[in-house]
């Protein structure tokens, strides 16, 4: 008597709950990413009558509080180091811009502190950032 061997399907994978595992994976990531926004320091930044738009590449920004706090690209540094900071950054980028965003009540004298670190790290292209008066 001869025995019979039937032949064993291989495992399925369910293909019709693909769609869904994918969709729900799709959901979760776009719930749980965190995007990068620039934080820097609040500030109120001056009027002017012209404006005029800076580049995207090629800048980095200097942010000064009223009370005088000092930021790098969202990096807060004493005022000291700002000389050195800079060099680096030219070093790596000799074209690089320095947009200053300075709160309008802040003091002229870390404006001039600020301005003596650039001058002493060869940093030399400076922008100022204000807001355009409406009507103008």
């Amino acid at each position: 008597m001869r025995i019979k061997r039937t032949e064993q399907k291989g495992p399925e994978i369910p293909m019709c709950s693909m769609a869904d595992i994918a969709f729900l994976l799709l959901i979760f990531f776009m719930v749980t990413t965190v995007f990068m926004v620039e934080r820097g320091i609040h500030v109120t930044l001056p009027s002017a009558i012209s404006t005029k738009k800076l580049p995207k590449k090629n800048i980095t920004h200097i942010w000064v509080s009223t009370e005088g706090a000092i930021s790098i690209d969202d990096n807060i540094v004493k005022p000291e180091y700002v000389s050195s900071i800079m060099i680096r950054k030219v070093a790596t980028n000799p074209d690089i811009i320095v947009s200053i965003i300075m709160d309008k009540a802040g003091e002229y004298g870390v404006l001039s502190d600020i301005f003596d670190q650039l001058k002493e790290s060869k940093s030399l292209r400076i922008s100022l950032a204000t807001l355009k008066e409406r009507g103008a």
